[in-house]
């Protein structure tokens, strides 16, 4: 554990969770595959790695826009 202060506020919180239950929502009804829901999530969890966390947020708000936009 490190004492850094924590960067995501309680929406972004409550967004992400969003986030999450639309990529497996998504890949469990076939609208997405394994590899884009895996690309997405690492993605996000990279972003948060390196400290960007504005990229991070705008993946919890607009992130299921984002992985069919790839398509």
């Amino acid at each position: 554990m490190t004492d850094r202060k924590a960067s995501l506020t309680t929406q972004d919180h409550k967004n992400m969770d969003t986030f999450l239950c639309h990529v497996l929502e998504d890949f469990k009804d076939g609208e997405i595959t394994k590899e884009e829901a895996i690309g997405a999530l690492a993605h996000v969890m990279a972003a948060l790695d390196i400290g960007n966390t504005a990229e991070a947020v705008s993946w919890f708000e607009q992130g299921r826009k984002f992985i069919r936009a790839t398509r």
